[in-house]
Protein backbone atom coordinates (compact mmCIF):
# COMPACT_ATOMS: atom_id res chain seq x y z
CA UNK A 1 0.00 0.00 0.00
CA UNK A 2 1.62 3.17 -0.98
CA UNK A 3 -0.96 5.65 -0.99
CA UNK A 4 -1.89 6.61 2.89
CA UNK A 5 -5.54 7.13 2.58
CA UNK A 6 -6.43 6.37 6.47
CA UNK A 7 -8.60 8.92 8.38
CA UNK A 8 -7.36 8.37 11.50
CA UNK A 9 -4.66 10.63 11.68
CA UNK A 10 -1.42 10.46 14.25
CA UNK A 11 0.30 13.92 13.86
CA UNK A 12 3.61 13.31 12.82
CA UNK A 13 2.90 9.85 11.77
CA UNK A 14 2.32 7.74 8.66
CA UNK A 15 0.54 4.67 8.24
CA UNK A 16 0.86 2.23 5.42
CA UNK A 17 0.20 -0.98 6.80
CA UNK A 18 -2.35 -3.10 5.31
CA UNK A 19 -4.85 -2.32 8.10
CA UNK A 20 -4.55 1.40 7.50
CA UNK A 21 -8.31 1.24 5.44
CA UNK A 22 -10.60 -0.76 7.53
CA UNK A 23 -9.48 0.98 10.93
CA UNK A 24 -12.91 2.11 13.07
CA UNK A 25 -12.61 3.66 16.27
CA UNK A 26 -15.61 6.75 17.28
CA UNK A 27 -13.57 9.89 18.91
CA UNK A 28 -10.37 8.53 17.41
CA UNK A 29 -8.13 12.04 17.74
CA UNK A 30 -10.09 12.97 20.49
CA UNK A 31 -9.38 9.71 22.93
CA UNK A 32 -5.72 10.14 21.15
CA UNK A 33 -5.19 13.89 23.37
CA UNK A 34 -7.18 12.04 26.43
CA UNK A 35 -5.20 9.14 26.34
CA UNK A 36 -1.65 11.37 26.25
CA UNK A 37 -2.83 13.42 29.54
CA UNK A 38 -3.59 10.16 30.75
CA UNK A 39 -0.04 9.07 30.83
CA UNK A 40 1.00 12.50 31.74
CA UNK A 41 -1.24 12.81 34.55
CA UNK A 42 -0.03 8.97 35.71
CA UNK A 43 3.71 9.69 35.09
CA UNK A 44 2.98 13.13 37.23
CA UNK A 45 1.07 11.29 40.16
CA UNK A 46 3.69 8.54 40.59
CA UNK A 47 1.59 5.90 40.11
CA UNK A 48 1.91 2.43 39.11
CA UNK A 49 -0.45 1.11 35.87
CA UNK A 50 0.25 -1.23 33.13
CA UNK A 51 -1.15 -0.82 29.68
CA UNK A 52 -1.52 -4.36 28.14
CA UNK A 53 -1.76 -4.76 24.09
CA UNK A 54 -3.86 -7.50 22.92
CA UNK A 55 -3.36 -8.99 19.41
CA UNK A 56 -3.54 -11.37 17.07
CA UNK A 57 -0.76 -13.54 18.07
CA UNK A 58 -1.96 -12.85 21.87
CA UNK A 59 -5.27 -14.31 21.04
CA UNK A 60 -3.12 -17.86 19.54
CA UNK A 61 -0.77 -17.99 21.87
CA UNK A 62 -3.34 -17.77 24.86
CA UNK A 63 -5.53 -20.31 22.74
CA UNK A 64 -2.77 -22.62 22.75
CA UNK A 65 -2.62 -22.30 18.78
CA UNK A 66 0.71 -22.80 17.45
CA UNK A 67 1.26 -20.33 14.42
CA UNK A 68 3.83 -18.11 13.57
CA UNK A 69 5.41 -16.42 16.78
CA UNK A 70 3.62 -18.60 18.87
CA UNK A 71 5.43 -22.30 17.01
CA UNK A 72 7.80 -24.24 18.07
CA UNK A 73 11.17 -22.53 17.24
CA UNK A 74 10.20 -19.06 16.87
CA UNK A 75 11.44 -16.36 18.60
CA UNK A 76 9.20 -16.62 21.95
CA UNK A 77 9.02 -20.06 22.36
CA UNK A 78 10.99 -23.51 21.56
CA UNK A 79 8.10 -25.80 22.66
CA UNK A 80 5.02 -24.44 21.13
CA UNK A 81 2.39 -22.83 22.35
CA UNK A 82 0.49 -26.18 21.81
CA UNK A 83 2.87 -27.66 24.21
CA UNK A 84 3.42 -25.08 26.51
CA UNK A 85 2.06 -24.49 30.18
CA UNK A 86 -0.02 -21.36 29.71
CA UNK A 87 -1.47 -21.67 33.05
CA UNK A 88 0.58 -17.96 34.11
CA UNK A 89 0.02 -16.37 30.88
CA UNK A 90 -3.49 -17.06 30.83
CA UNK A 91 -4.00 -15.41 34.41
CA UNK A 92 -1.82 -13.15 34.01
CA UNK A 93 -3.36 -11.41 30.81
CA UNK A 94 -6.75 -10.38 33.48
CA UNK A 95 -4.43 -9.12 35.87
CA UNK A 96 -3.32 -5.43 34.12
CA UNK A 97 -5.22 -1.87 34.11
CA UNK A 98 -5.40 -0.87 30.90
CA UNK A 99 -6.00 -2.68 27.35
CA UNK A 100 -5.20 -1.33 24.28
CA UNK A 101 -6.06 -3.54 20.86
CA UNK A 102 -5.76 -2.56 17.28
CA UNK A 103 -8.70 -0.74 15.96
CA UNK A 104 -9.54 -3.28 12.92
CA UNK A 105 -12.98 -5.61 13.31
CA UNK A 106 -10.84 -8.99 13.44
CA UNK A 107 -8.54 -7.64 16.56
CA UNK A 108 -11.78 -6.02 18.25
CA UNK A 109 -13.50 -9.44 18.01
CA UNK A 110 -10.82 -11.53 19.16
CA UNK A 111 -10.06 -8.61 22.21
CA UNK A 112 -14.12 -9.01 23.03
CA UNK A 113 -14.16 -12.51 23.20
CA UNK A 114 -11.26 -12.67 25.99
CA UNK A 115 -12.33 -8.89 27.28
CA UNK A 116 -15.93 -8.55 27.01
CA UNK A 117 -15.81 -6.14 30.50
CA UNK A 118 -13.35 -4.10 29.28
CA UNK A 119 -13.35 -0.80 26.80
CA UNK A 120 -9.82 -1.13 24.86
CA UNK A 121 -7.53 1.84 23.81
CA UNK A 122 -6.66 2.06 20.60
CA UNK A 123 -3.28 0.30 20.50
CA UNK A 124 -2.18 2.48 17.56
CA UNK A 125 -1.63 5.50 20.00
CA UNK A 126 1.44 3.52 21.93
CA UNK A 127 2.71 2.99 18.01
CA UNK A 128 2.58 6.58 16.88
CA UNK A 129 3.68 8.23 20.50
CA UNK A 130 6.59 6.19 19.51
CA UNK A 131 6.74 7.15 15.72
CA UNK A 132 6.53 10.41 16.75
CA UNK A 133 8.55 10.86 19.79
CA UNK A 134 6.18 11.85 21.49
CA UNK A 135 6.86 9.69 24.42
CA UNK A 136 10.91 10.66 24.36
CA UNK A 137 10.69 14.23 24.61
CA UNK A 138 7.61 14.01 26.72
CA UNK A 139 9.32 11.97 29.25
CA UNK A 140 13.22 13.14 28.82
CA UNK A 141 15.29 11.60 32.09
CA UNK A 142 11.94 9.45 33.46
CA UNK A 143 11.89 6.85 30.82
CA UNK A 144 12.58 3.43 30.75
CA UNK A 145 13.05 0.46 27.86
CA UNK A 146 12.67 -3.47 28.35
CA UNK A 147 13.16 -5.52 25.72
CA UNK A 148 15.05 -8.06 24.27
CA UNK A 149 18.91 -7.96 25.47
CA UNK A 150 20.33 -7.86 22.26
CA UNK A 151 18.37 -4.93 20.64
CA UNK A 152 19.49 -3.11 23.89
CA UNK A 153 22.53 -3.30 23.30
CA UNK A 154 22.15 -2.30 19.90
CA UNK A 155 19.93 0.94 21.25
CA UNK A 156 22.80 1.87 24.09
CA UNK A 157 25.53 1.90 21.32
CA UNK A 158 23.17 3.76 18.64
CA UNK A 159 22.22 6.20 21.66
CA UNK A 160 26.53 6.60 21.37
CA UNK A 161 25.63 9.47 18.53
CA UNK A 162 24.21 12.47 18.96
CA UNK A 163 22.59 12.62 15.53
CA UNK A 164 20.69 9.87 17.20
CA UNK A 165 20.18 11.41 20.19
CA UNK A 166 18.66 14.29 18.33
CA UNK A 167 16.49 11.98 16.44
CA UNK A 168 15.21 10.43 19.34
CA UNK A 169 14.65 13.93 21.75
CA UNK A 170 16.65 12.10 24.43
CA UNK A 171 20.16 11.41 25.83
CA UNK A 172 19.69 8.09 26.93
CA UNK A 173 17.33 5.44 28.25
CA UNK A 174 17.41 5.56 32.45
CA UNK A 175 16.96 1.89 32.71
CA UNK A 176 18.08 -1.03 30.51
CA UNK A 177 15.82 -3.85 31.60
CA UNK A 178 16.44 -6.76 29.04
CA UNK A 179 15.13 -10.35 28.34
CA UNK A 180 16.33 -13.50 26.11
CA UNK A 181 15.75 -12.63 22.60
CA UNK A 182 14.70 -15.44 21.97
CA UNK A 183 12.28 -18.11 23.79
CA UNK A 184 12.00 -16.22 27.10
CA UNK A 185 8.22 -18.12 27.61
CA UNK A 186 9.89 -21.39 28.09
CA UNK A 187 11.12 -20.73 31.12
CA UNK A 188 8.82 -18.19 32.29
CA UNK A 189 9.49 -18.25 36.28
CA UNK A 190 13.40 -17.48 34.89
CA UNK A 191 12.61 -14.98 32.92
CA UNK A 192 10.32 -13.71 35.64
CA UNK A 193 13.57 -13.60 38.16
CA UNK A 194 15.72 -11.49 35.51
CA UNK A 195 13.14 -8.81 35.29
CA UNK A 196 12.78 -8.79 38.81
CA UNK A 197 16.32 -8.54 39.62
CA UNK A 198 16.73 -5.66 37.08
CA UNK A 199 13.46 -3.75 38.23
CA UNK A 200 13.95 -3.46 41.94
CA UNK A 201 17.14 -1.14 40.95
CA UNK A 202 15.36 0.75 38.73
CA UNK A 203 14.51 4.51 38.78
CA UNK A 204 12.27 5.39 35.47
CA UNK A 205 8.54 6.57 36.28
CA UNK A 206 7.53 5.15 33.03
CA UNK A 207 9.11 2.16 30.76
CA UNK A 208 8.01 1.38 26.95
CA UNK A 209 8.01 -2.85 26.76
CA UNK A 210 8.09 -4.77 23.99
CA UNK A 211 8.66 -8.50 25.56
CA UNK A 212 6.55 -10.54 23.14
CA UNK A 213 4.10 -13.19 24.38
CA UNK A 214 6.03 -13.22 27.86
CA UNK A 215 4.23 -9.65 29.09
CA UNK A 216 1.27 -12.24 29.36
CA UNK A 217 2.72 -13.80 32.24
CA UNK A 218 4.98 -10.68 33.64
CA UNK A 219 3.51 -7.58 33.08
CA UNK A 220 1.23 -7.22 35.59
CA UNK A 221 4.12 -8.39 37.93
CA UNK A 222 6.15 -5.75 36.88
CA UNK A 223 4.85 -2.71 38.88
CA UNK A 224 5.26 -4.90 42.11
CA UNK A 225 8.74 -4.92 41.20
CA UNK A 226 9.17 -1.38 40.62
CA UNK A 227 6.34 1.06 40.85
CA UNK A 228 5.84 3.12 37.75
CA UNK A 229 4.07 3.45 34.34
CA UNK A 230 4.39 0.60 32.25
CA UNK A 231 3.32 1.00 28.65
CA UNK A 232 3.31 -1.97 25.82
CA UNK A 233 4.49 -0.72 22.59
CA UNK A 234 5.09 -3.97 20.53
CA UNK A 235 7.31 -3.31 17.69
CA UNK A 236 8.08 -0.04 18.81
CA UNK A 237 10.98 -1.23 20.52
CA UNK A 238 12.39 -2.86 17.02
CA UNK A 239 11.79 0.77 16.23
CA UNK A 240 14.53 2.43 18.60
CA UNK A 241 16.30 -0.45 17.59
CA UNK A 242 16.69 0.90 13.93
CA UNK A 243 15.07 -2.49 12.88
CA UNK A 244 11.29 -1.24 12.17
CA UNK A 245 9.17 -3.03 9.46
CA UNK A 246 8.54 1.05 8.65
CA UNK A 247 5.88 -0.14 5.75
CA UNK A 248 4.28 -3.04 7.45
CA UNK A 249 3.89 -1.51 10.83
CA UNK A 250 0.90 1.05 11.49
CA UNK A 251 1.97 4.29 11.99
CA UNK A 252 6.17 3.95 11.10
CA UNK A 253 5.95 4.91 7.49
CA UNK A 254 7.36 8.41 8.36
CA UNK A 255 10.37 6.33 10.97
CA UNK A 256 13.81 6.38 9.91
CA UNK A 257 15.79 3.31 10.81
CA UNK A 258 19.30 4.75 12.30
CA UNK A 259 22.08 1.67 11.53
CA UNK A 260 25.63 1.20 12.77
CA UNK A 261 28.17 0.48 10.20
CA UNK A 262 29.86 -2.45 10.80
CA UNK A 263 27.56 -3.57 13.67
CA UNK A 264 26.92 -7.21 13.65
CA UNK A 265 23.09 -7.09 12.89
CA UNK A 266 23.38 -11.07 12.16
CA UNK A 267 22.40 -11.29 16.53
CA UNK A 268 19.36 -9.35 16.22
CA UNK A 269 15.97 -10.96 15.67
CA UNK A 270 14.83 -8.57 12.52
CA UNK A 271 11.07 -9.48 11.62
CA UNK A 272 11.20 -7.70 8.36
CA UNK A 273 13.50 -5.16 6.12
CA UNK A 274 11.36 -2.64 4.29
CA UNK A 275 14.10 -1.16 2.08
CA UNK A 276 17.14 0.94 2.19
CA UNK A 277 14.94 3.83 1.92
CA UNK A 278 14.24 4.23 5.97
CA UNK A 279 18.29 3.44 6.76
CA UNK A 280 20.26 5.85 8.04
CA UNK A 281 23.92 4.59 8.68
CA UNK A 282 25.70 6.34 11.77
CA UNK A 283 29.40 5.96 11.66
CA UNK A 284 32.29 5.78 9.17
Amino acid sequence: MSNYINKYDIPGCRNTAREANIQFFPNFNENYESFKSLLINLVDTNSSKTFYKFSDGEYMFAKGISIGSTSKGHRDTNIGADSLDLSLFKDGIYKNDYYMVECYKQARDEFDEYFSDKTPIPAEYSYGLISNKWLFKTFKGQIGIIGAKEKLELIQELLKYDEYKEYLGIDKFEDYISVPQKYACDNINDTDEMVKEQLQNATSKIFIEGIGHAKQALLWKMKEYHPAVYLSVGSGICAVAGVQDCIGRPYFANWKNYRINDYDYSKIDIWRNTGVDDIIWLGK
